[in-house]
């Protein structure tokens, strides 16, 4: 499938039969999103629609946000390098050159260029996101759709990571005013806390 004439979806050699995509995920509208289904996955409706959505779903189509959406998307994949790919590998770039003990998870793999998952071992994470939290990082340790559960990442188990590197984990995102001079901020702020709660000093 043709994303917004861009980027071909190989989501058939994924393996995937069914995705779901939400607008906001890349500053469009909140509100609306997308499924792409896999040709020839049957569909189970919960709720049954009209002739327009061929019986799948009811309602009628918000047209606003669906051309907001693929607005949002097209300038998103147009500008996925120069907005987010150079700034999450700075980002990467320079903890692992500063400390060699930090782990960028998936880093040889294709992933999503806005964000980092980001291993500090020896360091206690609740301690760190707090104290990360307090120095003005903004992180979390986990996926918003695991918003308060203490279980290890699933994906990161799958990956046959490490415990020390599962349990000190930390997810980093950028967005699309984020600047350069954010970016080595960040990275100066990240660095003295770790080094800070290693030594056994209060952040």
């Amino acid at each position: 499938m043709k994303v917004a004439g861009k980027i071909t979806l190989k989501y058939r050699e994924l393996g995937v039969n069914a995705m779901t995509v939400s607008a906001h995920k890349f500053h469009g509208p909140r509100g609306i999103g997308a499924l792409v289904i896999r040709s020839g996955t049957t569909l189970h409706p919960i709720l049954h629609g009209g002739f327009q959505q061929a019986g799948l779903r009811p309602g009628t189509e918000d047209v606003a946000l669906a051309v907001g959406m693929h607005t949002a998307l097209r300038i998103a994949i147009d500008e996925r390098e120069e907005r987010h790919q150079r700034l999450r590998d700075s980002l990467e770039r320079q903890l692992l050159t500063a400390d060699n003990q930090i782990v960028i998870n998936g880093r040889d793999a294709d992933r999503l260029p806005h964000t980092s998952n980001i291993s500090f071992p020896g360091v206690d994470r609740q301690a760190l996101l707090m104290a990360l939290d307090m120095a003005g990082v903004a992180c979390s340790t986990g996926s918003a759709c695991a918003s308060g559960s203490s279980e290890p990442s699933p994906v990161l188990v799958a990956m046959g990571a490490a415990e020390e590197v599962i349990s000190s984990s930390f997810r980093f995102s950028l967005g699309a005013t984020t600047t350069p001079d954010e970016i080595d901020e960040a990275v100066r702020r990240i660095l003295l806390v770790i080094n800070q709660l290693r030594h056994g000093k209060n952040p």
